[in-house]
């Protein structure tokens, strides 16, 4: 009978003690995270149709932190390769997971769509990155594709802006990327030319 006493006065002691210790672990920050040592990353296309996972752009991209949501850190990112490209990042402990618009055809603002969702797999200080990146068009009806690919990161330094509103004003102005051929890139992804 002792022992049966002992445990009912444990048992929500220990209880409360291992969800402490589990709620612990899953509040931010969340380390590496994608600003501490630098906030520039690159972000790399390959086509997942290809049998051969052919590369197409890599961009360049800056993060900066927005605040805490409960388990989660969240961002904007904003490109300073591809003009008037940019988002809104959310990351849980190593998972990242992307959102933003960028302008499809030239000077038309939001019609393209980004998505991408990546895990940080190194905990050096230049960290890697790696998942899936998918991006589309609105047509009215179901969108239209650009394509379904893996997406590798890696941090690369510091960005030149010191505000997320800073490389958003400096982000509308610059050119549009070309590919080998010297067309200029539709799509951040690398689509030198999107069929509607």
């Amino acid at each position: 009978m002792t022992l049966r006493k002992t445990f009912l006065r444990s048992a929500p002691l220990a209880c409360a003690a291992l969800l402490a210790s589990v709620s612990a672990n899953a509040v931010p920050p969340h380390l590496p995270d994608l600003v501490t040592g630098g906030n520039m990353w690159t972000i790399t296309f390959w086509q997942d149709s290809s049998p051969v996972h052919t590369q197409w752009a890599t961009q360049r991209i800056c993060f900066f932190p927005t605040g805490v949501v409960g388990t989660h850190q969240r961002y904007v990112w904003v490109s300073v390769t591809f003009p008037d490209w940019n988002g809104r990042a959310t990351q849980e402990g190593d998972q990242v997971f992307m959102h933003g618009d960028f302008q499809f055809p030239p000077g038309k603002p939001d019609v393209g769509h980004d998505g991408m969702q990546w895990e940080i797999v190194t905990a050096t200080p230049r960290n890697l990155g790696a998942g899936h990146w998918h991006e589309w068009i609105e047509d009215g009806r179901a969108g239209i594709s650009i394509d379904f690919g893996n997406a590798t990161f890696n941090r690369i330094g510091k960005c030149q802006f010191a505000t997320a509103d800073e490389a958003l004003d400096a982000n509308r102005d610059i050119p549009r990327p070309r590919d080998d051929s010297g067309k200029e890139l539709e799509s951040p992804m690398g689509a030198a030319q999107v069929t509607q």
